[in-house]
């Protein structure tokens, strides 16, 4: 994907400040796929932490458990109305942004509309 500039059509406020990191390797509890979003799937990590991570992420291991592939960051960003953002990448319905102050971490796509 190409990099792209959108802006925020509504704000958007992050929940969780401290957000589930993951790296090639970590052993994670894999749960139920997230109706909503499909290809998300809920982990828990070996700290009891908990997020959606997408489903190519993670390989199941066969005895109730998943190795970690790729990194994940479960960062949101927080945008308010109107506000310009970068993004990076998109996973499934989700964009990874950045913003003017160099931040970066996902927003779901319906809160972004792409300038004409």
């Amino acid at each position: 994907m190409k990099n792209r500039r959108y802006t925020a059509n509504s704000d958007y406020t992050v929940v969780d400040r401290s957000p589930l990191q993951l790296v090639p390797g970590d052993v994670v509890t894999p749960g139920p796929e997230d109706q909503s979003w499909p290809g998300w799937v809920w982990v828990t990590s070996a700290d009891r932490r908990g997020s959606y991570v997408p489903a190519e992420v993670i390989e199941a291991k066969g005895d109730g458990t998943a190795v970690v592939k790729q990194a994940f960051s479960a960062r949101d960003l927080s945008v308010t109305r109107g506000e310009s953002v970068e993004a990076l990448r998109e996973v499934r319905g989700w964009l990874w942004c950045r913003n003017a102050a160099g931040e970066e971490g996902w927003l779901p796509e319906f809160v972004l509309v792409q300038p004409d």
